[in-house]
């Protein structure tokens, strides 16, 4: 497999900028794109920042992963986008129809968009989107109840062929989740210095649930300082809705 991410997920991670020009939720408190974005001299994240277009060969590297992807015979996931958030208001000119143009040239490539600003999805998404581009799942993070599960209701009401969750960081049990046009499901805990820890019966919860409505589960890791491990209770859960071409 051809990765260029250490994402579990996915093969690749696709920034077409960097940065995030305010936090959108509990999830944001431990950022750790802005614990990066920091220690290497950046200051691109937090209210009243500027996020930055990345270079045009970062911005070209879906081509490349497509050829690769086609020479393969296999389709390739590619998180956007692991430093940005593509519903992020102060995003740079042009850079979110450049991102949807590059897209739509890929096709061999499975686009994982991710954003907490679910709100904001319908009247960013290009004009020929009609019921959803065959090679995207529509994503949103829900990290609790309060902010997270209005998401999922908002992400539900926009038309996609295929939607995703990202429940990381899992703060809280989530109690009983309508998963009704969801695809996929990842769940992880929060890592890294000062990290909240996660109950795994919280996981439990919604793994439980993944199998009552028929929803892929994909358990990322249990969470603490260094990430912990992607076993929960000695299984390890691997699943993504594969995407039959088209």
């Amino acid at each position: 497999m051809a990765k260029t991410t250490n994402i579990s997920y996915v093969e690749h991670t696709h920034n077409p900028w960097w940065g995030c020009s305010s936090p959108a939720g509990a999830g944001c408190d431990h950022c750790f794109a802005a614990v990066l974005d920091h220690r290497t001299g950046g200051n691109h994240f937090g209210k009243g920042t500027v996020p930055r277009l990345t270079k045009q060969t970062n911005r070209s590297e879906p081509f490349r992963w497509n050829r690769q992807a086609t020479t393969e015979g296999r389709r390739h996931r590619v998180l956007v986008g692991s430093m940005m958030d593509w519903g992020d208001r102060h995003a740079p000119d042009g850079a979110r129809e450049e991102l949807f143009a590059t897209i739509r040239a890929t096709p061999m490539l499975d686009y994982l968009i991710l954003t907490k600003r679910s709100s904001r999805i319908n009247r960013l998404l290009p004009g020929d989107w009609g019921d959803g581009y065959p090679n995207v799942f529509l994503g949103t993070t829900v990290e609790n109840r309060r902010q997270g599960l209005r998401r999922l209701e908002q992400l539900r009401r926009v038309p996609a062929v295929h939607r995703w969750l990202s429940i990381e960081p899992l703060l809280e049990d989530l109690g009983d989740i309508d998963l009704t046009g969801i695809a996929t499901v990842v769940v992880g805990g929060e890592s890294g210095n000062g990290f909240r820890p996660m109950d795994l019966a919280w996981a439990r919860n919604i793994l439980a649930q993944c199998r009552e409505q028929g929803v892929s589960f994909w358990f990322k890791q249990t969470g603490g300082r260094d990430g912990g491990t992607d076993f929960l209770d000695g299984s390890r859960y691997q699943e993504w809705q594969e995407v039959t071409p088209v």
